[in-house]
């Protein structure tokens, strides 16, 4: 019987620790998005299947919370599912749960769109799902996706990235999980090891490209950092928010 659910063991190999041996920022990202992956493609809306019909899922706005540690060599447990979506909308939601044993150690949330020929965002209906598809009433993070505002200044540029070939994905932009990278890289390896990170949400304003200069920017108001990736005309290519505990 199909359920709406996706789950799959992860062992925190040294690739997904950062410097305390312990379970990354970035890779609580990385794994979520390679099981919503693994999901879609065995409901037959991989990527595969929707570039056959000229389209491309694309992540509008994502969050990641973070409750507990996990540790080099670690098995954990990611579970993934799409959330309910009407036929007409476009914009639905995906959550995450990653799990050590009983414990939760992240929980996540998508927000995303189907892109169509000519650049056009289709409906749900639209998307290839399963007509019968069981989705789950349930929802990892049930606030709303928090509204980001770009008001930092050119003093609280932390550094300038170019946008390299191994930034890009299959759909010849800069993969999102790349942004988080670059985000994160304005802290200290000791900040990121601390397990201080409780919070990490980003909306994802516009697609860069192979070759840009992009500015990485950060301002700090106690537990909470506002963040922003611009392209080099000033246009937002991320809005971001990182709390620490």
């Amino acid at each position: 019987m199909q359920t709406g659910y996706f789950e799959k063991q992860i062992v925190l190999t040294p690739d997904l620790c950062g410097s305390a041996a312990a379970l990354s920022p970035l890779a609580a990202f990385t794994i979520f998005q390679g099981v919503a992956s693994e999901h879609a493609e065995k409901i037959g809306v991989g990527g595969a299947a929707m570039a056959k019909r000229g389209e491309f899922w694309l992540t509008v706005h994502s969050r990641v919370d973070f409750y507990g540690p996990a540790y080099l060599m670690d098995e954990l447990t990611a579970r993934t599912w799409p959330e309910p979506c009407g036929s007409r909308d476009i914009r639905c939601f995906r959550s995450y749960r990653l799990t050590k044993g009983e414990q939760t150690v992240a929980l996540g949330r998508t927000q995303w769109a189907i892109l169509g020929p000519e650049n056009k965002i289709l409906r749900f209906e639209q998307s290839g799902f399963p007509s019968d598809f069981p989705f789950p009433e349930t929802a990892a993070i049930a606030e709303a996706p928090a509204r980001l505002h770009d008001d930092l200044t050119q003093d609280e540029l932390v550094y300038t990235h170019l946008v390299r070939a191994t930034d890009i994905d299959m759909g010849q932009h800069m993969n999102n999980v790349v942004y988080i990278r670059l985000l994160l890289d304005c802290f200290s390896a000791k900040e990121l090891a601390s397990g201080r990170v409780k919070s990490i949400e980003a909306h994802y304003a516009s697609p860069c490209l192979e070759g840009e200069t992009l500015g990485v920017f950060c301002r700090r108001e106690d537990r909470l950092c506002r963040m922003a990736v611009r392209h080099a005309d000033g246009r937002a290519a991320v809005l971001a928010q990182i709390v620490f505990g």
